[in-house]
C-alpha cells in the first residue's frame, strides 16, 4: 500500500516538476542564444517574453465525458463494439476526466489528467477456436465470456500544436477557430477487473478483488473490490489527438481521442497468447477547457508562418518607404530634407539643392553661383555692389567710388594715367554663359551696366572683348562659340547702351585659356586636368584694355 501511494504522489509531482524544468531549460537556452547573437552582432534578437510564457500564465482546466472501448484478448470484433442481448451487456462504457494544462509556448503544452471510469469486453465461443482459455479455477462454461473493469488513472502528457509545427514545412489550411494537438505521455492506472461467463454471468476470474475461487465451492465470487492503494496498478503509454474549437477568448470546446496502452495483459482478467500481447483501451470524449490566470488570451499564440508573413509585409512596407522618391532627385523620401525640389535640379546626399557658393540661394535659382564665400547677396543670388563699380562689396576696399569710375580688382579708383593694358591693375567684371549658349542672360545685367558706365566715363579707352568656353566639344567648335559670345556682348552694349562699336574688338580663345583648372592624382603622377564641375567659370567673356 505504501509503495503504490508513494508512486502516485511522485507521478503528480512530476506534473509540476516537468513544467518548471521545461521553463527553466528554455529560458536558459534563449538567454544563451541572446548572448551568442549579441556577440556576433546579429540583426535578430530572440524575445523570451514573446516565445516563453511565464510560470504563472497560460493555465487552463478542462472537464470531459466520454466512452471507453477495450482492445485485448476478450473482444468480439476488431473495429466496432459488440452487444450481447442476454444480460444486456455492451462493450462501450463511460468515463470522465479532469485535466490541468500549462501552455509552455506556441508549440506545446503540458497536461496533468485524472480519469475515472470503466471499460469492458465480450468474446463469444466461436472466437476461441484454436486458443487455450485462461481458467485457473475451472469456472469457464464454454459459451463465451465477458469482463468489466473499473479504473482510476493519473496521466502526464505533452500536447504538441500540429498547426504551428506543420507551418515550418508548409502552409496549413486554416479551419476557422479549430486547431489540433498531438498527445504523448505516460500514465499510472489502478484497476479492478472481473471476468464472468457470457450467458450465466457466473464468476471465472478477477484481478483487484478480495474474493475469488472455484464456483464449485458455492460462493458468489467477484463482488468485493480491493481498495485504491491495494488494487493492482500498471504503467500506461498514451498517444492521441486533441481537437480544440475556440468559443471565446477563454473557453474552448474539446474533442479528445486517446489510446492508452497498458504494460499488462491483465485488464480483462485473462492472460492469453492471442493476437493482442498487451491490453489497451481507447477513450473518446467531449469536454470544455477554461483558461484562467493573468494572461492576454485574446492575443495568444500564432502560427510562425503567419507571424513571418506579417513581418515580411511590414518589412516590404518599410523598404517601399525607403525607396519612394517623390521629387525624383535620387534621394529617397525617408532621407530627403527637401522632398519637393524641382525636376532635374542637382542635389546633395540629403536632397538639398546644390549651393556651390553657399549663399543660401540654390544654384538653380542663383544668378551668380560663384559669389564670394560669406558675401551678401540679393534674392537672386547676386552679390551686392553699392557703388556699381563691378567689384562686389565683399572685395571692394573703396565702396563709394562714383558710378562709372574705373577701378582695380579691389574697387579702388584708378586714374587714367595709371591704367595699363591686359594683365594690369584695372578690374573688369566677366560675363557668364550657359553651356553651349551665346545668349547674354539676365544675371549679367549689372556687370554689363558697369562696363557701359566705365566706357562712357572713359571715352579714350578701347577694349578687347575675349570669348572663352569650357572643354566640352571640339576645339574648332569652341573657337567659333567663343567668338559668338564676344560678339553677343558687343551687340548688347551697342544696342542697349549706345556704345560705339569701334571701341570694342571681338577676340576668341575658345577652350585654350581655362580659368578653372584642378590638380588630381593619375597613376601616381600629378597632372593638370580641367574640372567639369566648375566648367561654368570657363564659359565667360572677359575684357581687357586694347593697346
Amino acid at each position: 500500500m505504501s509503495k503504490k501511494s508513494t508512486l502516485l504522489v511522485v507521478v503528480l509531482m512530476c506534473c509540476y516538476g516537468l513544467i518548471f524544468s521545461q521553463e527553466s531549460a528554455i529560458a536558459n537556452a534563449i538567454n544563451k542564444q541572446d548572448v551568442q547573437l549579441k556577440e556576433t552582432e546579429s540583426i535578430y534578437v530572440s524575445n523570451p517574453e514573446k516565445e516563453l510564457i511565464s510560470l504563472w500564465k497560460g493555465w487552463s482546466v478542462g472537464f470531459a465525458y466520454g466512452v471507453a472501448q477495450f482492445d485485448g484478448d476478450i473482444r468480439q470484433h476488431n473495429h466496432y463494439p459488440a452487444y450481447q442481448k442476454t444480460g444486456d451487456f455492451f462493450e462501450l462504457k463511460s468515463a470522465v476526466s479532469l485535466s490541468l494544462n500549462k501552455q509552455i509556448n506556441s508549440f506545446y503544452s503540458v497536461s496533468a489528467e485524472l480519469i475515472s471510469g470503466r471499460f469492458s469486453g465480450l468474446r463469444r465461443s466461436n472466437e476461441y477456436l484454436g486458443y487455450t482459455i485462461y481458467d485457473p479455477y475451472q469456472n469457464y462454461e464454454g459459451n463465451g465470456d465477458k469482463f468489466s473493469a473499473s479504473f482510476k488513472e493519473a496521466d502526464l502528457t505533452v500536447n504538441i500544436d500540429l498547426s504551428n509545427v506543420m507551418a515550418y514545412f508548409f502552409t496549413p489550411k486554416k479551419v476557422g477557430n479549430l486547431s489540433f494537438d498531438a498527445k504523448l505521455g505516460l500514465g499510472y492506472n489502478i484497476y479492478n477487473s472481473v471476468r464472468r461467463n457470457l450467458f450465466s454471468d457466473t464468476y471465472i476470474y478477477s484481478f483487484g478483488y478480495k474474493d475469488e475461487g472455484a464456483n464449485s465451492l458455492g460462493s458468489d465470487y467477484g463482488t468485493e473490490k480491493k481498495g485504491l492503494f491495494s488494487a493492482p496498478a500498471e504503467t500506461v503509454y498514451i498517444y492521441g489527438l486533441l481537437a480544440k474549437y475556440k468559443l471565446n477568448s477563454r473557453l474552448n470546446l474539446l474533442l479528445d481521442y486517446t489510446v492508452r496502452n497498458g504494460k499488462t495483459d491483465k485488464w480483462d482478467a485473462s492472460i492469453m497468447n492471442t493476437q493482442n500481447l498487451r491490453d489497451k483501451f481507447n477513450f473518446l470524449s467531449i469536454g470544455v477547457a477554461y483558461k484562467f490566470g493573468n494572461h492576454d488570451y485574446r492575443n495568444e499564440w500564432e502560427s510562425p508562418i503567419d507571424g513571418l508573413k506579417d513581418d515580411v509585409t511590414t518589412l516590404f512596407v518599410k523598404i517601399d518607404g525607403f525607396t519612394d522618391d517623390g521629387d525624383s532627385d535620387g534621394v529617397s523620401d525617408a532621407f530627403d530634407k527637401s522632398p519637393n525640389t524641382p525636376l532635374g535640379v542637382a542635389v546633395d546626399g540629403s536632397g538639398n539643392a546644390l549651393d556651390v557658393d553657399m549663399d543660401n540661394v540654390p544654384d538653380y535659382r542663383d544668378a551668380d553661383p560663384f559669389s564670394n564665400r560669406g558675401a551678401q547677396v540679393d534674392a537672386s543670388g547676386k552679390e551686392l555692389d553699392d557703388d556699381k563699380d563691378g567689384v562686389p562689396n565683399s572685395k571692394d576696399l573703396e565702396s563709394n567710388t562714383p558710378v562709372g569710375t574705373m577701378v582695380n580688382q579691389f574697387g579702388i579708383n584708378v586714374s587714367n594715367t595709371n591704367y595699363v593694358n591686359s594683365g594690369g591693375l584695372i578690374y573688369f567684371p566677366s560675363i557668364y554663359f550657359n553651356s553651349g549658349s551665346a545668349i547674354v542672360g539676365n544675371s549679367n545685367e549689372n556687370r554689363i551696366a558697369t562696363m557701359a558706365l566705365m566706357l562712357k566715363n572713359n571715352p579714350d579707352i578701347n577694349l578687347n572683348v575675349i570669348g572663352h568656353t569650357d572643354n566640352i566639344g571640339t576645339p574648332k567648335f569652341n573657337k567659333r562659340l567663343g567668338l559668338k559670345r564676344a560678339n553677343a556682348v558687343i551687340n548688347y552694349l551697342v544696342i542697349n547702351y549706345n556704345v560705339d562699336a569701334d571701341r570694342l574688338s571681338a577676340i576668341t580663345k575658345g577652350e585654350d585659356d581655362p580659368l578653372s583648372v584642378a590638380k588630381i592624382i593619375n597613376s601616381g603622377l600629378e597632372s593638370n586636368t580641367e574640372l567639369n564641375t566648375l566648367s561654368e567659370i570657363n564659359r565667360r567673356v572677359d575684357f581687357e584694355i586694347a593697346d
